[in-house]
């Protein structure tokens, strides 16, 4: 385990290593699918409302309500994952095929149309999607507060749990992969925890992929050290730097490099603390587990779904589990009904998963879409480039409004927002203003998508994606993924929401509730794509540094003279009018701190 975020090589993927990377894939989402059957039970009766057992001991069949308190009860297929599988593909299709990761398609084109398919979410990631909704919104710039939700204290899972795609395609060292991991993980999680405990795991799946084995207690120990390198990387990055930075620091009251050194104090209590568990658990491991799930507080309610200790959690698990045991290590984390189920077993799975020499035998939903995506991050990782998601034009592209606005019809066809046209599976689900219809994309994955019920929504042809040949192989790995899935009758669902992770409210946190989530207002017009870069100019006061660097991300960003030349144009205009005020401020040409994002 390296001890620094260095420019050193971290792997390369051979042509017989790429079973390593397919492997760690589909053992995730076999640790989420088991996870996700247990997950918020309220423990063992809730259990045996699902399942008809206490305990997990294999994927099956399950029922559960999804959209909240009024929403349909479903038949959910055993392997049927959730929103970590969901989101972990979304990141995979924003890796292009030259290894590039585009965080802007991810953030406004896979993020606010996953609340439509969602198999449920974390608060702070369904708000943080909604809110990347707006045009004025960019990735770096998702400050959003709406009622007790709010970015500086999303510090849950929800981003750690999606991470690993950043590793599978491979980088010639830590730096590149943790730049684009927080790329990733700072578009919804704004509290160290969140951003923090995406890097944590990302680093730890590098190392085991790197070295082909687990890791030690002493190669945790040395993850701590390379994070102090996280305020050096974010400052490397123009966008980061430039405008997430100075504000993220501004309503955190802290530097981000003394957030960071306390946030590796708290790490290093955590890892003794499990060392301490460790020394003196049982020779049974599931024994130890639990007790070291209760050390570092993943078990109560107001940590239980955080991001850095459900990562720490993971990372234990893979030490006290061989590859030869990976069936037990996942239904163990699956079976600490007060623990994050899913999300823990997920990220467990994708460690464990890359030395384990077989893949799951169990049923898997869109197992042969995984696989596909799996392989071609393993060659991008290799050197050969691939094709790339077509997504639509983001001058274009505009989020569906509402929840239930992102399926509709493009010419005389049914179409998913964003991501392609569908065809209709299975049962569907239905309730007074909704219906939840199972879909397949034609890239090969299902999802259960909720619909307007009554007159269907018309979708423009510039909202979807440019038409896509997908390789002969993937074909056929596709039209042979319901052979395999074990999802005959195609249904998934709608999780109930999860509770709020309580950094900075002790209110409530055990509870499972459902909020309503501001979303755009269609009716009103949007902002210019250039706005939120205007405000972060105008805000410095002009400063030339932050205006140069602003010109250089518009001439970059929109590929446009006509843009450059308008978002200079609206410069010259703020600045005059400033000088025509006589030097006096003008609360007119600098916008409402809190309306910026």
């Amino acid at each position: 385990m390296k001890n620094e975020l260095d420019s050193q090589d971290l792997f390369e993927v051979e042509d017989s290593e790429e079973r390593l990377i397919v492997n760690s894939a589909l053992w995730a989402a076999a640790g989420d699918a088991l996870g996700w059957i247990t997950e918020l039970s309220h423990g063992p009766k809730g259990v045996v409302r699902r399942i008809g057992q206490d305990r997990v001991e294999r994927p099956s069949d399950w029922r559960r309500r999804i959209g909240g308190r009024t929403g349909p009860t479903v038949d959910i297929p055993a392997g049927t994952y959730s929103d970590d599988t969901q989101l972990r593909l979304a990141v995979c299709r924003s890796i292009r095929g030259d290894r590039y990761f585009d965080v802007e398609a991810f953030a406004k084109v896979e993020l606010t149309v996953w609340p439509v398919y969602a198999l449920g979410a974390g608060l702070g990631t369904k708000t943080a999607a909604a809110n990347l909704a707006r045009r004025q919104v960019n990735w770096f710039s998702n400050f959003f507060e709406r009622g007790k939700q709010r970015y500086m204290d999303c510090g849950g899972n929800g981003a750690a749990m999606r991470i690993q795609p950043h590793v599978w395609v491979g980088h010639r060292n830590h730096e590149s992969m943790v730049l684009d991991v927080l790329k990733d993980a700072l578009t919804t999680h704004g509290h160290p925890h969140g951003f923090c405990g995406a890097v944590w795991h990302a680093i730890c799946l590098a190392d085991v992929l790197r070295t082909k084995a687990r890791p030690s207690l002493q190669d945790l120990h040395d993850v701590v050290e390379a994070f102090r390198g996280i305020d050096r990387i974010v400052h490397s990055d123009s966008q980061l730097s430039m405008f997430w930075k100075g504000y993220w620091e501004g309503l955190n009251g802290k530097s981000l490099e003394g957030e960071i050194a306390e946030m590796c104090d708290e790490i290093s209590l955590d890892l003794d603390l499990m060392e301490r568990e460790f020394a003196n658990g049982a020779s049974d491991p599931a024994q130890t587990y639990h007790r070291v799930l209760a050390a570092l507080g993943c078990l109560e309610p107001s940590l239980r779904g955080s991001g850095m200790k459900t990562a720490i959690a993971a990372s234990a698990l893979s030490i006290l589990f061989s590859e030869t045991q990976i069936e037990e290590c996942l239904l163990t984390a699956a079976n600490e009904l007060d623990s994050d189920t899913d999300t823990i077993a997920t990220m467990a799975g994708a460690l464990l998963g890359v030395i384990a020499e077989r893949e799951p035998s169990w049923k898997l939903q869109d197992r042969s879409y995984i696989e596909f995506e799996a392989k071609r991050l393993a060659a991008v990782s290799r050197g050969e480039e691939q094709e790339s998601f077509a997504y639509p034009n983001l001058s274009t592209w505009n989020p569906p409004v509402r929840h239930n606005a992102g399926v509709g019809m493009v010419n005389c066809s049914m179409a998913l927002a964003g991501l392609g046209e569908v065809k209709e599976l299975g049962r569907e689900y239905a309730t007074k203003d909704a219906v939840w219809k199972w879909l397949e994309l034609p890239f090969g994955q299902t999802v259960l998508a909720k619909t307007k019920r009554g007159a269907r929504v018309a979708i423009a042809s510039s909202q979807m994606p440019a038409k896509q040949k997908l390789p002969h192989s993937a074909k056929e790995q596709v039209s042979s993924k319901h052979k395999d899935s074990g999802l005959d009758a195609l249904e998934q669902n709608y999780r109930d929401e999860e509770p709020t992770l309580g950094f900075n409210d002790s209110e409530n946190l055990g509870s499972t509730i459902e909020i309503a989530i501001e979303e755009p207002d269609p009716t009103s017009a949007p902002p210019t794509n250039f706005d939120s870069l205007l405000n972060e100019v105008v805000a410095s006061n002009f400063d030339p540094e932050v205006l140069g660097r602003a010109v250089i991300y518009c001439i970059e960003r929109f590929q446009s003279e006509e843009e450059a030349v308008s978002f200079t144009k609206s410069i010259a205009n703020e600045m005059l009018a400033r000088q025509r005020q006589s030097g006096k401020t003008t609360k007119k040409s600098v916008r409402n701190r809190d309306n910026r994002y």
